[in-house]
């Protein structure tokens, strides 16, 4: 289920430079967690010894995403359409899969005044079924992640805390560790996993 989440984010990326609004662009690095002039960033998670690809992407000068890659679990990738405010931030977006039986997701965003994302909910088919709430510290790095999945009459709840364990010299994370605990919103069938989080990041 947190790949979903990740999808998300990570599939804005297919359009973004191709959807900007003119003179009020803004740098997608705050998104990804990022400062500084970088170039690029792979991000891998481990988990029982098992790598997989989270995302893989590139910026131009600007900070503005233009290339991507990720992990898709449906094959042929979507069609997306980017919606962004006066400030330039993505505030939704919608994927249209070429595959029937696979619902079109919109996907819509809010920041604080800080302009750090705060929280992603994803619709299928217009209805509200995921919805994930962002924490974060004092160097603007994520403390903790709360995700509500809704699937008919039971919410699931997922928790996720960072640590934080490598930084770089321009102050970005490379590594942590992520404990995650999920549970129905009745507190049953509880399930706790950890996983490592790598990026290589490449600058300007």
């Amino acid at each position: 289920m947190k790949k979903n989440l990740l999808f998300l984010l990570a599939g804005v990326c297919l359009v973004l430079a191709g959807c900007s609004t003119g003179g009020n662009e803004t740098s997608d690095l705050k998104m990804y967690e990022l400062k500084g002039n970088v170039k690029s960033v792979k991000a891998t998670s481990t988990t029982n010894g098992i790598e997989s690809l989270v995302y893989q992407l590139e910026f131009d000068e600007k900070g503005l995403a233009t290339t991507h890659r990720y992990d898709n679990l449906w094959g042929d990738g979507p069609t997306i359409s980017v919606e962004r405010n006066e400030k330039g931030q993505v505030t939704a977006y919608v994927s249209i899969y070429p595959d029937a039986e696979i619902a079109n997701v919109d996907a819509q965003y809010t920041y604080d005044s800080n302009g750090l994302l705060t929280t992603i909910e994803a619709l299928w088919d217009g209805e509200s079924n995921t919805k994930e709430m962002i924490e974060y510290n004092e160097k603007n790095d994520r403390t903790k992640t709360v995700t509500e999945f809704y699937d008919y009459d039971q919410t699931t709840v997922e928790e996720v805390e960072y640590i934080y364990t490598n930084f770089d010299q321009n102050g970005n994370w490379i590594e942590r560790e992520a404990k995650v605990k999920s549970y129905t919103k009745d507190f049953d069938d509880i399930q706790e996993l950890s996983f490592t989080e790598k990026r290589e990041i490449i600058y300007y």
